[in-house]
């Protein structure tokens, strides 16, 4: 899997993967490796949308303390 891949891109080849599996007509050694790689792609999926999920809290609490500050001015 490249590190160059973009979430999107690792979605759909782990969408791919699934499907293949699902089949049911993979060869064990082929299914081992698609699943080795699948796993490879939810890790991959899974880190970037933790990173996304910090990045959006990191903006709200901005906001909020944006809020905070113009509220501040107001008063007295």
């Amino acid at each position: 899997m490249s590190k160059e891949m973009t979430f999107e891109q690792a979605n759909n080849k782990l969408e791919e993967i699934v499907t293949k599996m699902e089949k049911g007509d993979v060869p064990l050694d082929e299914l081992m490796k698609l699943y080795e790689e699948a796993y490879k792609l939810l890790n991959y999926c899974t880190t970037k949308l933790e990173e996304c999920k910090g990045q959006i809290v990191d903006i709200n609490e901005r906001i909020d303390n944006m809020k905070s500050d113009a509220s501040s001015l107001f008063e007295d």
